[in-house]
């Protein structure tokens, strides 16, 4: 099998209970001509049975292949020597994977059989699975989705409030999705396009708990009013189980009082949760260091975190590629947004002056949210002809973020701004509020993926500067992509 870095389950099988006696006999003439030698030991097996077929096809999704594209060796082998470059066959191999200890696989079962019982009578239960980063917690999630899919759950919610991380949107929001299917990919195979429950939050890693928290209450009422009686709500946490990201934890415990708590581990020797009130009988502790992986196939080493935050935004905007490729990425149409209905949020920390603004937006990854009474705004270079400027900080209220953009181009002269984002935004009544986040940005595949170097990004400059413009000039001025930023537990 080939499939993408780090992934448990690289193919999906779809089973048919039955298929025409002319297909069947069109296969075993196949079969002859394939493996002449074994094919009477094999017949006389099958005798007048109808043998079960297995038919692989080689699907890579626009995600899948737009990232295959941007990442060297993206797609892994599994022949032991790599080194030899194998057309697309497929391989059988031994598979003595387990994803967690027998011990600790039957003590989650025994909480999901619980966890099931109270499905039945209608009630609506919570799971929070916890680990420190790079103990496996994103794919434990992933797991608990999966598995109350297959104990016959139809409503399943995933609060995600991995802001570092987030599994359906990119980086810096908090979210409420309901799942509709089995999670077989990393976050970049599944984003949403548009989002109906989340909330802009502006950064990778917490430094205004409040606001956090305050966001997070309010998914998680939100789960209560839309779920129906038997859903399931799985938390999708940060990795960081002391200081800040414990008291972060203990505030969700009091909040959504979790039915099942699930953690995991990889190290005996690395920090952990002090589970504090809290029923010990509804807690499973997963060391997957016992775990044994797949037989003669080396462990691959883990994506970083910004890469994997990287991935997750190129595969939100694969939906707009005309091909699955990054280099297509300058053909896409944009959206044109008037200045004066236009309104543009940055943070306090990253402001600067008035005629510098344009510059400063101009390709980076914008997020699209609900313009509310409560944010305070002023025209930018106090001009009616420009658009309007908001600064938030820790007292500014929550926005809700109903999806991403790249700003593609700024033209003056036009007075609008063009915008690339999956969003409709003809559908929408009045234009999004364009808000920057803190350690957020355009990646930096996006400029060098094109092999001819042509830049998706433009400033449109005026043949003749009036004077009213002279002092503007900061506005023409390109931005550049200098700097990777990686997420930090300080604050």
């Amino acid at each position: 099998m080939s499939a993408p870095q780090r992934m448990d389950v690289p193919v999906v099988l779809q089973v048919y209970n039955e298929g025409s006696t002319y297909k069947h006999a069109r296969l075993k003439f196949r079969l002859k001509e394939v493996i002449p030698k074994c094919y009477e030991s094999i017949m006389e097996e099958i005798g007048s049975s109808q043998p079960g077929v297995l038919v692989f096809n080689k699907l890579l999704d626009r995600a899948e292949g737009t990232i295959a594209g941007a990442v060297p060796n993206f797609l892994i082998h599994s022949s032991i020597q790599k080194e030899i470059i194998l057309p697309p066959h497929y391989h059988i191999s031994l598979d003595d994977f387990q994803i967690y200890p027998h011990s600790e696989e039957n003590k989650l079962r025994k909480q999901l059989d619980r966890l099931k019982q109270l499905r039945n009578d209608g009630q609506k239960t919570s799971i929070l699975p916890i680990g420190h980063k790079g103990a496996g917690k994103s794919n434990l999630m992933r797991n608990l989705v999966n598995r109350c899919f297959s104990n016959g759950y139809d409503s399943v919610y995933v609060l995600d409030c991995d802001i570092g991380q987030s599994e359906f949107t990119p980086n810096g929001c908090l979210s409420l999705t309901k799942v509709t299917a089995p999670i077989l990919d990393k976050p970049y195979g599944h984003q949403k396009t548009t989002f109906d429950n989340c909330y802009f939050y502006g950064d990778i890693t917490v430094r205004n708990k409040d606001l956090y928290m305050d966001i997070f209450e309010r998914l998680f009422n939100k789960f209560k009013i839309i779920s129906k009686p038997g859903a399931i709500c799985i938390v999708n946490s940060m990795g960081w189980v002391v200081d800040i990201g414990a008291e972060i934890l203990d505030g969700i415990t009091r909040v959504i009082e979790p039915d099942l708590f699930v953690e995991i581990y990889r190290d005996q020797a690395e920090a952990r949760y002090d589970f504090k009130e809290v029923n010990q009988d509804h807690v499973v502790e997963i060391f997957a260091n016992n775990s044994s992986g797949v037989v003669g196939v080396q462990a691959q080493k883990r994506l970083p975190a910004p890469l994997i935050r990287d991935l997750t935004i190129a595969g939100y905007f694969s939906s707009q590629l005309p091909r699955p490729s990054l280099a297509s990425f300058a053909s896409v149409v944009p959206f044109k947004l008037k200045f004066n209905n236009l309104t543009i949020a940055v943070p306090v920390d990253l402001l600067v002056e008035d005629n510098h603004i344009f510059s400063s937006i101009n390709t980076q990854l914008m997020a699209l949210c609900i313009k509310m009474p409560e944010l305070e705004t002023r025209k930018l270079c106090g001009r009616q002809d420009m658009p309007s400027i908001s600064v938030y900080d820790e007292k500014s209220p929550a926005l809700q973020c109903i999806g991403f953009g790249i700003i593609r181009g700024i033209s003056l002269e036009k007075r609008c701004l063009y915008v690339v984002t999956p969003v409709n935004l003809l559908k929408l009544d009045e234009p999004p509020v364009l808000v920057r986040g803190m350690r957020i940005q355009t990646p930096s595949m996006f400029f060098t993926a094109d092999p001819y170097n042509r830049c998706p990004y433009v400033l449109n400059l005026p043949e003749q500067k009036t004077t009213a413009e002279l002092h503007m000039n900061g506005l023409y001025q390109p931005s550049v992509n200098t700097t990777q930023f990686k997420r930090s537990r300080k604050v």
